[in-house]
């Protein structure tokens, strides 16, 4: 096992930007700490923390904050045996989920970086352990996380509607619509959705069109008002309020940083 970089309590604004089109040559191990969006083959994930995800060589992805801050620990590293490796893992590559508050992932992190350290002989080896046993714990919260969505009633409804939000960030959302689709009372889904995701279904609804307002404000010329059409604003104003309260800063401004 090689580690390329460790790094603990990384805090960043709300104009991080993580963008790599075609992916790193190593593993990328995140354990998110506060809420963000990621982005990984096409698809959108709203992440709520703390989260994990270990991101695959090679695999394009980009991640920012969906709030005024982005706080995370990350680890670098490639396996001598990639096979070996893939196969012993028991939770899926590219995908954030949610792990508990009391997980010991983060003391398992701040292990690695302390025994980090080229001049002690046995680093690689006490590292390479640490390594191993980190992706056990986070196989242990994958399976938690399988568990406790699985006894959410109506989950599975619940989801579909959220890709549909993920999916068409342009769509003017009402929750009336989104309740009915997933055949619920409205307040009863609501309570369900937050529940199940972890955000309400409005804020996620929110966060969605930010998020792709980033994607959309980085990588396109297209004018703020011309982004604030496509995704569903009837009002310029609106968005940029909307904006600016979920990023701490205005659309314009976060073009330019």
């Amino acid at each position: 096992m090689y580690i390329h970089y460790i790094a603990l309590d990384s805090i960043h604004d709300s104009n991080f930007v993580i963008e790599r089109p075609t992916g790193r040559i190593d593993f990328l191990f995140l354990y998110v700490k506060t809420p963000c969006t990621f982005v990984s083959n096409d698809c959108v994930y709203n992440v709520t923390c703390p989260s994990v995800i270990l991101i695959d060589s090679n695999t394009p992805h980009r991640y920012f904050p969906t709030g005024e801050q982005y706080t995370d620990d990350y680890l670098h590293f490639a396996p001598d045996n990639r096979e070996k490796f893939l196969s012993e893992l028991t939770f899926p590559l590219n995908i954030p989920f949610k792990i508990s508050n009391d997980s010991f992932i983060h003391d398992i992190l701040k292990l690695i970086d302390k025994e980090f350290n080229p001049e002690n002989k046995n680093s690689s080896k006490v590292y390479t352990l640490l390594i191993e046993l980190l992706m056990i714990k986070t196989g242990e919260e994958f399976d938690l996380y399988q568990k406790q969505t699985i006894n959410i009633p109506h989950y599975e409804e619940l989801l579909a509607v959220r890709r549909q939000i993920v999916n068409s960030p342009e769509k003017n959302w009402k929750i009336e619509d989104l309740a009915q689709q997933a055949h619920l009372s409205h307040a009863y889904f609501q309570v369900m959705y937050k529940r199940a995701f972890g955000i309400t279904c409005i804020n996620d609804v929110i966060n969605v069109k930010i998020a792709q307002a980033k994607i959309l404000l980085t990588s396109t010329e297209l004018s703020v008002k011309e982004v604030a059409l496509e995704l569903g604003y009837n009002e310029v104003y609106h968005f940029i309020r909307q904006f600016k309260k979920s990023t701490g800063t205005t659309p314009g401004a976060f073009r330019r940083k």
